[in-house]
């Protein structure tokens, strides 16, 4: 199904390599394997036409075509460790077919860190995004704590205020809520990306997850958050 008549690409990065994880994307979490509730949300959305995952790895490649959907075995220099997902786009788009390029596709860039993101989540995403009349949405989630209270230290090691003196005095009430990209949904059409050399993201529209479902998995602490998390539910 196409959508607002553009194609919509997942694309789904699945490095086999982790620093906080060994092997985290293939880590069996909540029944099966860390990527595949991914790959799954994205396959249970309404508004997508392709999904596509690309990795360095061959077990994860493999368990994305058992999962039906489309394997890109990803280039060396786009799966180390310092290696940008705007990276990890752009060794996609030379692996793509020249006719999904030139339709200027919606692309969803869906990171299996995020196991509680539903296929809910990125219908609603859409939804946002098309009805502000955008073709860019990034899912973020409320700061508990505010940045405008907050400091760097200078060479002299002392407290410089990031933004102006008087907001670290001002009430907390009286600041202006602050909302983090928390990595679950990134929406940009192939045109915006390509203008930007990045994900684009000013002058888009936010799709506001709760903390909850915003839990993004680093570390084998945020496994054990996780698991607490759904026991409660």
């Amino acid at each position: 199904m196409t959508f607002n008549s553009k194609l919509v690409l997942a694309l789904i990065p699945g490095r086999g390599g982790s620093k906080g994880v060994k092997r985290k994307n293939l880590r069996v979490v909540l029944g099966k394997p860390l990527i595949e509730h991914t790959i799954q949300a994205a396959s249970d959305s309404l508004n997508i036409d392709r999904i596509f995952v690309s990795s360095d790895d061959t077990e994860i490649l493999e368990l994305a075509r058992e999962n039906g959907v489309d394997a890109i075995k990803r280039a060396s220099m786009a799966a180390s460790d310092s290696a940008t997902a705007v990276e990890v786009v752009y060794d996609f788009l030379k692996q793509i077919p020249e006719d999904l390029i030139v339709a200027d596709p919606y692309i969803i860039y869906l990171q299996p860190t995020s196991p509680l993101r539903k296929a809910a989540h990125i219908n609603a995403a859409f939804d946002v995004m098309i009805s502000s009349r955008n073709d860019i949405c990034i899912s973020v989630t409320k700061l508990k704590k505010t940045p405008f209270k907050s400091y760097t230290l200078s060479v002299e090691g002392l407290l410089e205020p990031i933004f102006d003196e008087a907001m670290t005095n001002a009430n907390r009430q009286s600041l202006p809520e602050v909302y983090c990209p928390n990595g679950a949904i990134y929406i940009f059409s192939l045109a915006k990306f390509l203008e930007h050399g990045a994900f684009p993201s000013n002058g888009g529209v936010p799709y506001i997850m709760s903390e909850r479902d915003s839990v993004d998995i680093d570390t084998e602490e945020d496994l054990i958050l996780l698991e607490k998390l759904c026991l409660k539910n």
